[in-house]
Parts: structure tokens; sequence; C-alpha cells
């Protein structure tokens, strides 16, 4: 696997809030920066804007990783998107329009004919054209519109504002876009497009069809296949952690659409053969991810939001329902905030000689 970084930027409207800035020099500004990873859960992530109303109040976000639909919110984000423009954005998006293709004419027969003939129920098209034309509105298409750098980065890192996590099921491994490109695809991190990486992420088991992907001729494949990245990692909240020995000038932060669980609250019955699949599907998806929240370093730099009564899938969503999720987003950034600190946390997780950074 490469090595690992990136940045996100873009300056503040006169009426917006600043989420992301691409050129800030290195100095006392740096104190309240910070990295965001944003986990997937579809619909669900209407929540994120919630949560950056309180986080871009008092913070600069510089660099954000994203899984699914924490890819979409992050890209936006990356993209210079302010947080009033991003709420604007994702309410306004009709999810009912991504279920594109014949099978949704069909109800449950359809859906299961255009599994089987195409992996996937619904094309995905409609998603994809929705997240290019947003970031075109950017001036956003590949990931070179994202570079950028400053002294002081992890040296060697891809100098990105955004990562997008897929999974590569015709190897069985977990990729970072665009930090994966040259040595694990085959081709220039500069020319792949953030849309594609986007869709890919968003690519739902069952629910979208899988994106293939063009890749270098010493690969194994001229294409791979790729599906929604939290397959294989929902919430790699570690992305952004440095490899150099030195600590970082600030933190990262992990959004993620659930709460905090005990064993106990985690127990589901398996008592038959559909429980018993859906429980297999579930562990095989959450136990890479769950051995990184039982770390209490972890939780401590973790927004949980309590998205519970609202379903990733469900793109018949409400005006009522995402009241709610932003409302959840902001109530559990709002409490994160309030007991934050970086330096206690530095000591506590960070100490040694090259303290200072």
């Amino acid at each position: 696997m490469t090595a690992r970084h990136a940045t996100v930027g873009a300056p503040a409207t006169a009426t917006g809030v600043r989420a992301v800035e691409p050129h800030a020099a290195a100095g006392p500004e740096t104190k309240s920066r910070v990295d965001l990873v944003l986990e997937g859960g579809g619909v669900k992530g209407i929540a994120f804007v919630g949560a950056l109303q309180e986080i871009c109040a008092g913070h600069t976000v510089r660099r954000v990783a994203g899984t699914s639909a924490g890819a979409v919110a992050g890209a936006l984000l990356a993209a210079g998107y302010t947080v009033p423009e991003l709420e604007e954005t994702l309410r306004d998006m009709q999810f009912a329009s991504f279920e594109d293709g014949w099978a949704r004419h069909f109800g449950k027969p359809g859906w299961a004919l255009a599994f089987l003939l195409h992996n996937g129920v619904f094309k995905g098209d409609a998603l994809h054209a929705w997240i290019e034309e947003r970031l075109a509105r950017k001036n956003v298409v590949t990931f070179k519109d994202l570079r950028h750098e400053e002294p002081g980065d992890d040296p060697g890192t891809p100098p990105y504002r955004l990562v997008v996590t897929v999974s590569d099921i015709s190897r069985g491994r977990e990729l970072h876009l665009p930090w994966d490109c040259e040595q694990l695809l085959g081709v220039d991190p500069d020319t792949l497009k953030v849309a594609d990486a986007v869709r890919a992420s968003a690519s739902i088991p069952f629910f979208f069809r899988p994106v293939p992907l063009k890749c270098g001729p010493d690969q194994g494949s001229e294409r791979l296949v790729l599906v929604d990245g939290g397959m294989l990692s929902n919430f790699p909240v570690a992305l952004f952690d440095r490899h150099d020995g030195r600590p970082p000038r600030w933190p990262t932060w992990g959004l993620k659409l659930s709460m905090k669980t005990t064993p106990a609250q985690d127990w589901r019955p398996a008592g038959n053969p559909v429980t018993l699949i859906q429980r297999l599907i579930s562990t095989m998806t959450d136990a890479h991810d769950r051995l990184h929240i039982d770390d209490p370093s972890v939780q401590e730099r973790t927004v949980f939001i309590d998205t519970e009564c609202v379903r990733s899938t469900d793109f018949q969503l409400t005006r009522e329902q995402a009241d709610y999720l932003l409302a959840q987003g902001k109530d559990a950034a709002g409490k994160f905030l309030s007991t934050w600190d970086f330096t206690r946390w530095l000591d506590r997780r960070h100490s040694g000689p090259d303290a200072a950074g």
C-alpha cells in the first residue's frame, strides 16, 4: 500500500461558512485546522451537514476522506462547497432519481432479475451524472484539480485534498483513491476523474451496479471491478495519521453515522437462514472497523451521530427525516467539540521528544 496523506481547500464566500482553505500558510492558523474521515451510510449522509455546521464554525478542514455517502459529501467539501452550499445541495438531492434503469418499474421481481443480469438493481448513471455536474460547478474534474501541498506535510505522501475509499473485488483489497492509483492501478492519479471514484465508492452492493475501472497493463487485467468502500472499511479513521514518526500538527476527527455501542447492544439473533446471512455479511463488513472503534484513542476523536431511525437505502427520504438527520449531526458535533482538547489528546497519545511537531 502506498504512503498516505492529502489536503482540502476553498476560501469562504462573503456569506458562507469557511469549510476548507487551499492556500493557508503554516503558522498559528494551523491550530484550528482539522482533517475529517466520513463514514459511509447512504442517505444518512445528510447528517454530515449538521455536524459540519458546528465544526466549520471554528475550524478549517484541510483534508477529507470518505466512503460511499462520506465520499459524496467529502468530494463536495474538497471541491470548495461552503457549508450553506453543501446543505442546499444535499437537501435538494432527489434520491429517488438515483433509482435509474428498467428494474424500478417492475417491483421486487424486476429488482431480482436486474441483479441477476447486471450484478446490481440500479445503473448508477444518474448518481454519477449528479456528482460530476456538482463538481464541475467548482471546476473540479480530475484529482489534479484537488492537488495541494505545503511545507511540513508528511514526506512522500500524495498531495491531494480528497481520499476516496473503494473496494476492489477483483483482487479482494481496499483502495484509497487517488493515493493507490499509480502503484495498484497503474494509472496517473492526476488523470482519474473524481466522479468515477466517488461513484465506485457509493456502489452499495446489490443496490447499484459495480463500477469497472480501466487499469494499467501490469495489473493482471484491463479492468477492475469496484464497489462500495464500506465492504472492507467503512470508517478508516487512521487514514491521515502521519508515517514519519512525528505527531500530527492538527487532529483528525471521524464522523460516524451510528452511536457508540457495547457488545450487548451489538447482539443480533441469527436463528434462521435469512438472519444468518445478514449477520455473516455485517460481520464481514464491520469487523475490520470494529477493531479501530474499540480503541479508546479512536473513540476520543470520533463524532458518533445517532441515525438509527433512518435506513441507508431509504431513497424516499422525507423533509422531516432530512431535518432529523441534520439536527442529529449538529447535536453530536456540538457535544463532541464541548469536550475535545487536542493538546490533552496529544499528551496522552503522542508524547515524546518530537511532540512539538
